[in-house]
C-alpha cells in the first residue's frame, strides 16, 4: 500500500472498514472515491443516505467518473448493499450526459458553416492586418476598433469572402464583389425566422467592411466613397424600420408576460422523464425568463459564476462585467445591476439541476469555484454564444436583443420616470437614445388616441 492509502486508512470513518479482508484489493481510485464519500456524509450529517445524496455528492466531484469508482467499492467491500443499484443508475444518467453530443438549442452537434468562412481562411494579408489591429489596441500603439467590434468586423469579412467564394469572384474588396454580395444578403433569408434578414442586420455588416477599408488605407477613393454612400442608405432603411420592433412585441406581449412563459417552462420540465430533456427545458426557460427582467444584448456567454456572477446578500450579482458593445467609451463603469429575486428560480435550476434543494449553498459556491459559465449543454460545455437569441428566435420569433425596445414599450407610458428607468435596465446613457425611445413612444401614444377618437365618431354613425 502506497503512502495516501496508508493515511486515508487511518482516518477514523475508516476503523472498522480497515480490518476487512477485501481492503487491499480496492484500486487508489475507489478507495479515493469512498473516502470521497464518507467526508460528504459527515459534512451533511447523513445517516441514511438516499439517492439524493450520491447524485450531489457525484455533481460536486467528478461526476460519472467518481460513480463507477464508488461501486466497485461498494461491490468489493459491501456487494448487499442497497446503494449499489441507486449509484448504478445514477451512474448510467451522469454518462449520458457528459457524452450527450446534444445542445440545448436545436440539438445540433456539429456547426457547419453555411454563410461565412473561419479567420484563418481570409486572405493571409487579411489576416496579418486584423492581428495587427488587435496588437494596436493591446498595446496602445495607434487606433484600432474595441475588441468585440474587430471580432464582429472578422465575422462580416468571412462573410464577404464566402459570398466571393459562392460568385467565384477574387477575393478581395472591389466593386463587383461588393454589388454580388450585397445582392446575396438582400436575398438571403433567415433559417430561424424564415424572413429576409433585418436592416440592422445589413447595416452591421456594411458598416465592417467600410470600417475596413478605411483603416487599411489601400484601397481607393472610390470604393470607399461607394461603400460610405451604401452605408448611409441602409442607415436610413435601419431608422425607418424600428416600428417593425414595435409590431413584433405586440406579438410577444410585455416582459411579465413572457416571464410568466418562461416560469411554466420552468415548472413543467420537472415533468420529462429524461435528464437531457430537462436540463435543456431549464436552459431555455433561464434564456427566456432571464432577459425579460434585465436585458444584456447578447452578452449571455460573458456571465461566469465566480468570475462575472456570484451569490450576495440573496440574490446573484453582477461583478466586473461592462457590456463590450460601449466598454470602452469614456466614462463607462461596471455594470452595477443584480437579479431581482422573482429572476432567482432561473439561476437556481440551473445551478442545482436535477439536486435536492438542501444542496443549493453548496452547488453555488462549487459553480463559483469551477467558474462555470451560466449556460451549458448536458454535457458540461459551454453553450454557444448566441445561443440566448436563438431560444428566443425558436419560442417568440425574434432575438433578444428586441428586449431593450421591450423595456422602452414598457415603461414609456411613464414619460420620462419611465425612460430613466427603461435606460438604467439596458445600461444606456446617450441623450440620443432617450429622445428616440420618447419620440417613438409619443407617436404610438398619438396615434393609439386618434384612432379611438375615430372609433368614437365612427360609432355615433352606426
Amino acid at each position: 500500500m502506497n503512502g495516501e492509502f496508508l493515511r486515508i486508512l487511518a482516518k477514523p470513518a475508516w476503523r472498522d472498514l480497515s480490518k476487512e479482508s477485501g481492503i487491499s484489493k480496492l484500486s487508489l481510485p475507489a478507495i479515493r472515491a469512498l473516502d470521497s464519500f464518507f467526508d460528504h456524509q459527515i459534512r451533511h450529517g447523513l445517516s441514511r443516505v438516499v439517492e439524493e445524496d450520491f447524485r450531489a455528492w457525484a455533481d460536486l466531484g467528478q461526476g460519472a467518473a467518481d460513480l463507477q469508482h464508488l461501486r466497485a467499492a461498494l461491490e468489493l467491500l459491501d456487494p448487499t448493499n442497497e446503494g449499489i443499484s441507486v449509484i448504478a443508475r445514477l451512474h448510467h444518467d451522469a454518462l449520458r450526459k457528459e457524452t450527450s453530443r446534444r445542445t440545448s438549442s436545436k440539438g445540433r452537434a456539429v456547426y457547419l458553416r453555411t454563410v461565412s468562412v473561419p479567420r484563418e481562411e481570409l486572405p493571409r494579408d487579411w489576416q496579418a492586418f486584423l492581428g495587427d489591429l488587435a496588437r494596436r489596441k493591446k498595446t496602445g500603439l495607434g487606433s484600432a476598433p474595441a475588441p468585440s467590434i474587430l471580432e464582429r468586423m472578422t465575422r462580416k469579412l468571412g462573410e464577404y469572402i464566402f459570398a466571393m467564394r459562392l460568385a467565384g469572384m477574387d477575393e478581395e474588396l472591389h466593386q463587383e464583389g461588393l454589388t454580388e454580395f450585397y445582392s446575396q444578403l438582400t436575398g438571403r433569408v433567415s433559417s430561424r425566422s424564415g424572413e429576409p434578414l433585418r436592416p440592422a442586420t445589413l447595416r452591421a455588416t456594411w458598416e465592417e467592411l467600410e470600417r475596413f477599408a478605411r483603416l487599411r488605407e489601400t484601397y481607393p477613393p472610390e470604393l470607399l466613397e461607394e461603400l460610405k454612400q451604401t452605408l448611409e442608405m441602409l442607415h436610413e432603411d435601419e431608422a425607418q424600420s424600428s416600428q417593425l420592433k414595435f409590431g413584433k412585441l405586440h406579438g410577444i406581449g410585455s416582459p411579465l408576460d413572457v416571464m410568466r412563459t418562461a416560469l411554466d417552462m420552468l415548472a413543467s420540465s420537472v415533468e420529462l422523464k429524461s435528464t437531457l430533456d430537462r436540463h435543456i427545458q431549464r436552459n431555455r426557460a433561464a434564456a427566456l425568463g432571464l432577459p425579460a427582467g434585465l436585458p444584456l444584448r447578447r452578452e449571455w456567454d460573458r456571465l461566469v459564476f465566480g468570475k462575472t456572477l456570484f451569490w450576495s446578500s440573496e440574490r446573484y450579482r453582477l461583478r466586473n462585467f461592462r457590456p463590450q458593445k460601449t466598454a470602452h467609451q469614456s466614462g463607462r463603469q461596471d455594470f452595477p445591476a443584480s437579479f431581482h429575486p422573482s429572476m432567482t428560480p432561473f439561476i437556481d435550476a440551473l445551478v442545482l439541476q436535477d439536486n435536492d434543494p438542501k444542496y443549493l449553498d453548496e452547488l453555488r459556491r462549487h459553480v463559483e469555484a469551477s467558474n462555470r459559465t451560466l449556460f451549458v449543454n448536458p454535457n458540461g460545455a459551454a453553450c454557444a454564444k448566441s445561443y440566448v437569441s436563438r431560444v428566443w428566435s425558436d419560442i417568440l420569433g425574434t432575438g433578444a436583443t428586441v428586449t431593450r425596445t421591450m423595456m422602452h414599450e414598457h415603461f414609456g407610458a411613464q414619460g420620462d420616470a419611465g425612460t430613466a428607468k427603461a435606460m438604467a435596465l439596458c445600461n444606456q446613457i446617450s441623450e440620443s437614445t432617450a429622445r428616440h425611445y420618447q419620440g417613438l413612444s409619443l407617436q404610438q401614444t398619438r396615434a393609439s388616441m386618434a384612432q379611438d377618437d375615430l372609433a368614437d365618431e365612427l360609432a355615433s354613425l352606426l
